[in-house]
């Protein structure tokens, strides 16, 4: 949360000063009416609170009833949404998830380069089939003015006598051929190797796309729920404000208090009321920012469902803190980016021996068989056939091989500088992700604790002040204290939930079941 909600939390934490001896778990989920949306000059109806009872936020997941701005002119539309086909107005994190899967221009890319990736594999295993090739030809031959031995030539071959003069005949001929690749040191062996963990890697890379869109869409989707709570805090903070006012007017009109204790009251309310316009835009933008993870219009109308009890409620974590070893294995063991880096390097190396092995002697079985007019009309086919090996012995290429060997070698040696800058990017992030999460979990439960103490502390300049026996800034200050516990304990619950949806996808574990 931004800085301004420790104010917007003020509000929560002065309504305590009402409240006198209220239990410490002061937050429930039950409704409370929205402020009107009225000039910054004009107070808030009076009589929200009632002492006996605690603060009350609104339950999350539930669309706001505030205009926007809640001060000032409203905008219309600017706040509404649209509802879209098929995505529900109120969603669980799993259905966010798979809403991302299903609509994320991200997999659409991850998804076409793997079918990119595909092609070669089966163009490489082209090479061990045979090649058959079939072949039928009809020509009319026409020489003209041909010497006598041209018109011999013709002749014989049309199998007819001819005597100078022009010649003229028919030939038709068919023909088949067949290859097949016997040996070649490893080459076509290696390229389909190449092949395949080059597409491996692709599928590897599609899986980290995956979770990299499970866990924009998990941070999104807490990060709109902390913006919803502390827009809820803000709101309540008005109103507690305005109910100190009051208090401040009675003491005054009981000659406890001076009448410029009044003004020194209505500050906090004017900058709450600031505070609420603030949340309520940083509520908006995260809510585009919670759809547009999901792949849908920015403007489209959905909530998350708020699955972590705040304020007052116990919030566990189900993630058991490991050793940093343990937690780097497990990155290593699951994380698709790690498998991807090492099949690049392995398709690297095939590369490497495929393109060494271009001048090796490559020998094969060929085999022919064709039938051919022996006459001037085309006829009295006769046939002709021939078995054997072809053996092929590169002697010069004007050294594009070694060209071609000396790049893959580059190409290998980038690709495993790029596999270790992985591993200690995955060393890096699984450190911070570890030291993040057990950070979380420290600072709620030093949260919870310093938020009940802070209720304990506001009794007594609260009653102290009914009583007439202490100024209004020592109360103040006593509120602002409650605020600003209530606010750091709200913060560490979705601070939690997000550092664990961080540790998941460090160690490649996270995404939708």
């Amino acid at each position: 949360m931004q800085p301004n909600h420790v104010r917007t939390l003020t509000g929560v934490a002065l309504s305590a000063l009402v409240i006198g001896t209220t239990a410490p778990g002061i937050v429930r989920a039950q409704p409370t009416p929205a402020p009107r949306a009225l000039p910054s000059t004009v107070p808030l109806p009076r009589g929200t609170f009632n002492p006996n009872q605690t603060i009350t936020l609104p339950p999350a997941s539930q669309p706001t009833s505030l205009p926007y701005p809640a001060y000032g002119t409203p905008v219309p539309g600017v706040n509404a949404g649209q509802a879209a086909a098929g995505v529900p107005p109120v969603v669980a994190l799993d259905e966010a998830i798979a809403i991302g899967y299903a609509r994320s221009p991200l997999l659409a890319q991850a998804r076409a380069q793997l079918q990119i990736e595909t092609a070669p594999v089966q163009l490489a295993q082209t090479a061990l089939l045979p090649n058959v090739a079939g072949t039928v030809t009809s020509e009319r031959i026409h020489a003209q003015d041909a010497g006598a031995s041209t018109a011999a030539a013709g002749a014989a071959a049309a199998g007819s006598a001819a005597a100078g003069g022009p010649l003229t005949y028919t030939s038709n001929s068919f023909s088949a051929s067949l290859s097949q690749l016997i040996y070649d040191g490893g080459r076509v062996a290696a390229e389909i190797r190449a092949a395949k963990n080059n597409q491996s890697a692709q599928a590897a890379t599609y899986a980290r796309e995956l979770q990299t869109v499970a866990y924009n869409v998990a941070n999104a989707y807490y990060s709109q729920l902390a913006a919803q709570r502390a827009t809820a805090v803000a709101v309540q903070t008005v109103r507690v404000d305005q109910t100190n006012e009051d208090l401040v007017s009675a003491q005054i009109r009981a000659g406890s208090a001076a009448q410029a204790d009044l003004a020194t009251a209505q500050l906090p309310t004017a900058q709450a009321r600031v505070a609420v316009i603030q949340d309520q835009g940083a509520e908006l933008s995260a809510q585009a920012t919670f759809a547009n993870a999901m792949g849908l219009d920015a403007n489209t109308a959905v909530l998350p469902r708020d699955d972590t009890p705040v304020n007052g409620a116990p919030v566990t974590s189900k993630i058991d803190i490991p050793t940093y070893e343990q937690a780097f294995a497990r990155a290593v063991a699951l994380r698709p980016d790690v498998t991807s880096a090492a099949l690049t390097v392995s398709g690297l190396r095939a590369t490497l021996r495929a393109n060494a092995l271009i001048n090796f002697p490559s020998l094969s079985g060929v085999a022919s068989a064709s039938t051919a007019s022996t006459n001037v009309k085309g006829g009295a086919l006769r046939n002709n056939s021939s078995f054997g090996l072809s053996l092929s012995i590169p002697i010069f290429d004007q050294g594009v091989v070694a060209a071609d060997v000396a790049q893959a070698r580059g190409n290998l040696a980038l690709g495993i500088a790029n596999q270790q800058t992985i591993i200690e990017g995955v060393q890096l992030n699984v450190k911070q992700a570890l030291v993040s999460l057990v950070s979380a979990k420290a600072a709620l439960t030093s949260a919870d604790v310093a938020l009940h103490e802070a209720e304990v502390v506001l009794k007594s300049p609260q009653a102290q002040y009914r009583a007439g026996v202490t100024t209004l800034p020592l109360l103040l200050n006593a509120q602002v204290g409650l605020t600003q516990a209530l606010s750091t304990q709200t913060t560490s619950v979705y601070t939690l939930r997000q550092a664990e949806q961080a540790f998941l996808y460090a160690e490649g574990a996270n995404g939708a079941p």
